[in-house]
């Protein structure tokens, strides 16, 4: 206990840096013992997950095209559909067939068509975006239907361009985790004098020994036994995980073991 009072009060020496500290020591902790939360959270992230993927779907007038609506409108993750496309294509087609002269002409059999712009929840997954387009397909029939692939609005390759999402896609979970053990590190080695100056006056007065690595040693310690049990709790810990945790919290706390000399807080 008495260790843990100081890791606390080493921390309060300095509350920026202790906080931060502290801070980035449960983060790099939960990063690693909770590794699968922080994949998915990187998945929900991606471009295609934050807009809304589509698809546009032509139906002749064989096909009731509102019953097709009906039925897509009951079907989960289908956010709007918009079927004034079927305007905007007639309006380009007689624009196209003016410039063509008065010689050409389109039946009102080609005219007599419907364009749906079927519009979808991005928390779908590509599985379950193929099944709405096939699903529109079927009901009409391929000889009725035409479906374009599914796509995505164009505010999605200027995200993949970003370096943001560029590193995300190459590094992963593991990026995520190495940025916030830098930042660990960092917040380490700012701390790293205020253990220093505490220790020296405890063991000048108190003939006790090692006192700052056994505090820090006794806060890191707490963080890991708090985090690996929350992530048992949560199943997402792995034992790969926890090991890697445990030697990057061994590996520095090493350095404190040492004999101090004063050297005042800034």
């Amino acid at each position: 206990m008495f260790y843990l009072k100081e890791f606390f009060k080493s921390i309060g020496e300095s509350p920026i840096r202790g906080v931060s500290f502290l801070l980035f020591s449960c983060l790099l902790a939960m990063s690693l013992t909770h590794r699968s939360m922080i994949a998915n959270m990187i998945e929900r992230v991606t471009p295609e997950k934050m807009v809304n993927p589509y698809f546009v779907a032509v139906v002749d007038g064989a096909v009731d095209a509102d019953k097709i609506k009906g039925v897509l409108a009951r079907l989960p993750g289908v956010m709007n559909i918009d079927d004034k496309e079927s305007d905007r294509s007639r309006t380009k087609l007689n624009g196209l067939v003016a410039q063509l002269g008065s010689d050409y002409s389109l039946s009102s059999d080609l005219m007599n068509f419907k364009s749906m712009r079927i519009v979808m929840s991005p928390s779908l997954s590509v599985e379950s975006l193929e099944f709405v387009r096939n699903q529109v397909v079927k009901m009409g029939g391929k000889e009725h239907v035409t479906a374009t692939e599914i796509k995505y609005p164009e505010v999605t390759s200027v995200m993949k361009a970003h370096p943001f999402y560029s590193f995300l896609a190459k590094a992963g979970d593991w990026g995520v985790i190495a940025i916030i053990a830098l930042c660990w590190i960092i917040s380490y080695w700012l701390c790293y004098d205020v253990f220093r100056s505490r220790s020296y006056i405890i063991e000048k007065f108190q003939r006790k020994k090692l006192v700052a690595a056994k505090s820090i040693a006794t806060g890191l310690m707490i963080v890991l036994a708090t985090f690996t049990g929350l992530g048992i709790w949560n199943g997402t810990l792995k034992v790969f995980d926890t090991v890697i945790l445990f030697m990057v919290f061994s590996v520095f706390w090493t350095f404190s073991m040492q004999d101090w000399r004063w050297k005042p807080t800034l």
